[in-house]
């Protein structure tokens, strides 16, 4: 059994995604290895990002400004908003070169296993936005995992920002290039049956 400051440490260690307790362990062992200068290191680093990192006010990512660099830059277009699920999306989607909207992070997913509701993401908030937005929103994408919380918020958020005027689309899927039907599963499948395209 470790002291129980070692404990503490391997317990909180362990409550980041994807974090098993060996792991924690190995964490703190190499920081208590490490001596002084790289808990501090560590500990620097950690209050930098509680001082220096906020919520922008109008997508809900994670930046050192609030609105952010996206949000701020007038030559973004700002009337199409690509929806993701996390902060980590935009940087995928931003590699690509290929779009220039504006984002919206709903920072989770809606999950119907577990009945999370709508209140534990930024659900209202992008309601509120397409509504009320200075700039009239034209298109919203949606660009989640095919999964089934992906597949519910869609449902969810369809149904919710349907209007006349507002264009709504999601990214399309289905086999990637290379990729065998056989060994495909369901929902990949299904997906490239609905982003069938013409010949």
């Amino acid at each position: 059994m470790f002291a129980p400051p070692i404990q503490r440490l391997i317990e909180a260690f362990i409550r980041l995604p994807g974090v098993g307790p060996k792991t924690a362990e190995r964490f703190v062992m190499f920081l208590l290895k490490s001596g002084r200068g790289e808990v501090s290191r560590l500990e620097r680093a950690l209050e930098d990002l509680l001082q220096s990192v906020k919520s922008c006010e109008e997508c809900h990512n994670f930046s050192a400004l609030s609105p952010c660099e996206i949000c701020a830059d007038s030559r973004r277009d700002h009337t199409t908003i690509c929806v993701v699920a996390e902060p980590q999306d935009i940087i995928a989607i931003e590699k690509t070169h290929d779009y220039k909207g504006v984002y919206h992070v709903l920072r989770g997913l809606i999950d119907p296993l577990i009945d999370a509701g709508t209140h534990q993401i930024k659900a209202a908030e992008l309601i509120t936005r397409a509504k009320n937005s200075e700039t009239p929103i034209v298109e919203i994408i949606f660009a989640f995992d095919p999964t089934i919380e992906g597949e519910t918020t869609i449902q969810y958020l369809n149904k919710q920002l349907k209007r006349e005027n507002l264009k709504i689309t999601r990214l399309a899927t289905g086999l990637p290039s290379g990729g065998s039907v056989e060994y495909a599963d369901e929902v990949t499948l299904a997906g490239a049956l609905r982003a069938r395209q013409n010949l």
